[in-house]
């Protein structure tokens, strides 16, 4: 619990305006990575969790530096469902954290499920929906989940 709590609290604090803007030269990446319909969903996020996204696809290059065009399109498509129910930082982090029965902090806390429908219904490769549903258990994938707890 009390990695968990820390992972919370620098995802946190790093969820500020700072984070909100995206820059045009890292957008123009998204865009090679994504198909139109994802680059769509991509965009409908907010900028701080744009910024997320794109901090753990450089984490994962690293890490992965073959990776494929779906693996990468999974790391920024990881946050994709949070554009549909947005939440304040708090809220998101009282979300992860506890066990409520308020249904938009459950839904938060199963959001990769409601990220994988959104992409079945773009057409995301079948890598990439397993990818985001956290399904997937080899190495390539590991590291794609490590990325994203790592920041």
């Amino acid at each position: 619990m009390r990695k968990k709590v820390l992972h919370l609290y620098s995802r946190w604090s790093a969820m500020g305006d700072e984070l909100g803007a995206v820059a045009p030269d890292e957008i123009a990446i998204v865009q090679e990575i994504l198909s139109d319909a994802e680059f769509g969903l991509w965009r409908a996020m907010s900028g701080a969790d744009q910024a997320h996204s794109l901090h753990v696809l450089r984490i994962f290059e690293q890490w992965e530096p073959q990776a494929t065009r779906e693996e990468k399109s999974a790391a920024l498509l990881h946050d994709v469902a949070k554009a549909i129910s947005p939440m304040s930082r708090m809220a998101r982090s009282v979300a992860t954290i506890g066990s409520f029965r308020r249904e938009r902090w459950r839904w938060y806390r199963q959001h990769e499920l409601m990220g994988v429908e959104a992409l079945q219904r773009v057409g995301s490769s079948q890598r990439t929906i397993e990818l985001i549903a956290r399904s997937a258990k080899d190495a390539v994938a590991l590291n794609l989940y490590r990325a994203d707890d790592s920041v």
